[in-house]
């Protein structure tokens, strides 16, 4: 993932709502959104060539995303996947504290990343830099490649675009899509939706968990180019 936006415990009505953008070289294979054979209370995209996921709920409405954290120097070498961490967590039954414990002897192992996670305790950020998860208040935030609302345009911008469409009576799931669709200007880190021929914003997800436990879950996915491709739309109800 490059940019997550999301608002946590904002109102009456939503839990956690999610606009975020995953970027990645569009030859790199992976499989849109659906429940997996393999883990089936888990919905997410899956990453095929390392067999992980950037950014999932499972059946519970639990939560979690990842994205990659820009480290001097280059941290190219580490053996483990990022997208192992959001997909463990979701097909595991541990609490967000005692899995990111677990993790933390193997911090080191892992590229540069950024981590948040959800559970009926409530929201969790952690990196590489700290073995602290980091709880959440209810608030709203934007996470990129550097550390927790930083600020970056497309991060601050992005909360601003988000708390205004949080605003509104009703919230859609398009309006959530249309936030990512920035493209920027001639500022650094401006851009929100990225397209080339070789590499771009492969994947815009919107997420509503509702405290209703109603789930609604959609991925828009993109080719070389940024042009539209599947969309895969999802919705049921949080078990206990």
């Amino acid at each position: 993932m490059c940019l997550i936006l999301l608002a946590y415990q904002h109102n009456e009505h939503h839990r956690l709502v999610v606009a975020a953008n995953r970027d990645e070289f569009y030859g790199r294979p992976s499989a849109s959104a659906k429940f997996w054979s393999d883990a089936p209370n888990l919905l997410a995209g899956r990453d095929l060539e390392a067999g992980g996921t950037w950014l999932g709920v499972d059946e519970k409405g639990r939560f979690a995303a990842v994205t990659n954290y820009r480290r001097t120097p280059s941290d190219e070498d580490k053996t483990r996947s990022r997208g192992d961490l959001a997909q463990q967590f979701l097909c595991g039954q541990q609490s967000a504290e005692t899995f990111y414990q677990e993790v933390g002897p193997y911090r080191e192992d892992y590229r540069g990343f950024n981590l948040l996670l959800m559970d009926d305790t409530g929201l969790f950020y952690g990196n590489n830099l700290s073995d602290r998860l980091q709880p959440l208040p209810p608030g709203i935030y934007g996470l990129s490649n550097q550390r927790l609302n930083c600020d970056w345009p497309k991060v601050t911008e992005g909360q601003d675009r988000l708390e205004s469409t949080l605003a509104g009576p009703d919230l859609e799931i398009d309006a959530l899509l249309e936030i990512l669709r920035d493209a920027g200007d001639t500022r650094p880190f401006s851009n929100s939706f990225i397209a080339s021929e070789d590499y771009g914003t492969c994947v815009s997800s919107a997420l509503i968990v509702q405290h209703s436990g109603d789930v609604l879950f959609t991925e828009q996915g993109f080719h070389s180019g940024g042009g539209a491709g599947d969309r895969a739309n999802f919705s049921y109800r949080a078990r206990p």
